[in-house]
């Protein structure tokens, strides 16, 4: 099994020791979310101890925690009182997007309240092939791509600068004249990518026509995978995106790797139950008919294809409107720029981190 540690660049704030918050994440494990830290775009805290450590960014008085603390379990409760106190004495409240259920009960003893985001798509590689009737459509995609001549590598940093410049082609050509996001998302900067292992497709001309940067696999976590950074030509075939993730997961599950996070589907399984909330109610209607100005279906059914297992995914807040609280993200991710009304409309499929745009995943 390759382990992935991925390589360090510079530091953007120099009081980060990155190289100690990336090993500390290798022994702990941290989450699905954890290789976003290494955008240094956000700040550090460390709990006093040292054994838990949160990564956020602050806009007016809310400081945003992107995913769960990290650090051993049994340090997770005390972590969560630690910064609560920490922002606190600066006026400010804590936000944790994206809280995973297994630790959904420290938060509420802490007395933070939820809101469902989405699910987080996870694939159980021991158990995925394309045998049978339920892969017959993937499997035949798949052999047409490789009977095409279509190649699938996976590369690992260092990269050479010949490397790094094609990846900035494909991801230009995927942007078009969009601006990247952040936060919450990967984007493309050189020394971000380079920090990663990167899967890629390449045309029967030799030419890369999508790639995928590969979070996870430290060494307390090397069982898992996550997706992350994805990009595709815009003249790319029809499927191109199915091929890729197919690849990278029987590479995956050839390098004894157990599961693979394809990141969240944003409103998926929100507001279905008795006991929703209004807001979940109000998110439900926006996955139903909110398809005008944002995918939502799209993406959750993209990743279904796959068959992966669904797992809830939770915005914990003390106080504050909920709205507003969404409004704030929403800016986090889009790098504080003016927000438009489709952006608003589509606030929730916007937020959610996914890395592509509305429609754009092909198959």
């Amino acid at each position: 099994m390759q382990a992935l540690h991925p390589e360090l660049s510079a530091p953007s704030d120099p009081r980060v020791d990155y190289r100690e918050v990336r090993d500390f994440i290798a022994r702990h494990g941290g989450s699905t979310l954890s290789h976003l830290i290494l955008l240094q775009d956000k700040e550090i805290y460390w709990t006093q101890d040292k054994q838990a450590l949160i990564s956020y960014k602050r806009m007016g008085s809310h400081y945003f925690v992107l995913g769960d603390p990290i650090g051993a379990q049994d340090r997770i409760g005390e972590a969560l009182k630690e910064f609560k106190a920490y922002c606190a004495g600066r006026g400010g409240r804590a936000v944790f997007y994206q809280v995973s259920p297994q630790y959904k009960h420290i938060y509420e003893d802490e007395g933070y309240r939820f809101f469902k985001l989405g699910e987080e798509a996870v694939l159980d590689l021991a158990s995925f092939d394309l045998a049978g009737k339920k892969g017959s459509k993937l499997r035949t995609r798949k052999n047409k791509f490789e009977r095409s001549g279509y190649r699938f590598e996976v590369q690992l940093p260092p990269f050479t600068g010949a490397f790094l410049s094609e990846l900035e082609k494909v991801s230009d050509s995927w942007l078009g004249k969009r601006q990247e996001k952040n936060y919450s998302v990967g984007f493309f900067t050189r020394d971000y990518v380079a920090s990663h292992p990167v899967a890629a497709l390449y045309a029967p001309d030799g030419r890369m026509v999508a790639f995928a940067t590969i979070g996870g696999g430290g060494e307390a976590a090397q069982r898992t995978i996550v997706i992350d950074l994805m990009r595709h030509t815009a003249d790319s075939p029809h499927g191109t995106m199915d091929m890729l993730f197919l690849s990278v997961f029987f590479w995956a599950k050839e390098q004894g790797y157990a599961k693979c996070s394809m990141g969240m589907a944003p409103l998926a399984g929100v507001g279905q139950t008795p006991c929703a909330t209004s807001g979940e109610k109000m998110a439900k209607h926006m996955y139903e008919y909110g398809n005008a100005f944002y995918k939502f279906k799209g993406l959750r059914e993209f990743k279904g294809k796959f068959h992966p297992d669904w797992v809830p995914k939770y915005l914990a807040y003390q106080g504050g409107i909920l709205p507003v609280l969404m409004l704030q993200l929403i800016c986090l991710i889009n790098f504080g720029r003016k927000l438009h009304p489709s952006m608003v409309f589509g606030l929730f499929g916007l937020l959610y981190g996914n890395k592509t745009k509305p429609g754009e995943l092909q198959g």
